[in-house]
């Protein structure tokens, strides 16, 4: 084999052990671009999980609770229907009617609704008087009711939209509900409300009204 031979013959060699470093280069590029992908739809949950779990450890009031999404889904039903399977009472999650403005209401909002105002990021105040082994008398819960009405008054004002129903099928006093999130005391603490009204107002953008 003539020297001209050889060193075209080396050439060639070298072409393709450039080439196959280039498909190896590129194959190992396209396995990262995957593995990101992969990771980026399984920790799009991830990173949720993330923020769920940093707003649950900054939450400083120990009867938060965390519940999964409702197995109903989020269905939307007519607003003449009904759903008693919420998996928390009451309901932070699951199939509900159309939503009701943010306010103050004096007469019992549907459950049904009140959880349409949370898939839009909202967060909703649920009081009971008659909640508790002494239930308040009129005058003492009128003036419960103002001081939950002041601070949601607030809120709304600031832009933030809260609502605000009294709710006679719960145990505690008060509830504060967002998205999968409830706390429930029975004593009115102004900054206990103000905090997770901070905390849980647009946490959860499940369709992009924030």
């Amino acid at each position: 084999m003539s020297r001209r031979s050889r060193r075209s013959d080396r050439a060639a060699a070298e072409r393709r052990a450039r080439r196959r470093s280039f498909l190896a280069v590129v194959a190992v590029g396209v396995g990262v671009l995957v593995v990101a992908a992969v990771a980026f739809v399984i920790l799009g949950g991830g990173r949720n999980l993330d923020k769920e779990a940093a707003a649950v450890a900054n939450y400083p009031y120990a009867a938060l609770q965390m519940f999964p999404p409702d197995p109903g889904g989020r269905r939307h039903f007519p607003q003449s229907e009904t759903y008693d399977d919420y998996n928390s009472n009451p309901p932070t999650s699951g199939p509900h009617t159309a939503a009701v403005a943010p306010g103050v209401y004096d007469v019992p909002v549907p459950k049904e609704s009140a959880v349409h105002n949370m898939e839009h990021g909202q967060v909703v105040v649920w009081y009971n008087c008659s909640a508790g082994e002494q239930p308040l008398d009129e005058p003492v819960c009128a003036g419960l009711r103002q001081e939950l009405a002041t601070i949601v008054t607030e809120a709304n004002d600031s832009g933030k939209k809260v609502l605000m129903t009294p709710y006679p099928d719960m145990d505690n006093r008060i509830a504060l509900t967002a998205w999968q999130f409830l706390d429930v005391f029975d004593e009115f603490d102004a900054q206990r409300v103000r905090t997770f009204v901070d905390t849980f107002y647009c946490h959860t953008n499940l369709e992009g009204y924030c």
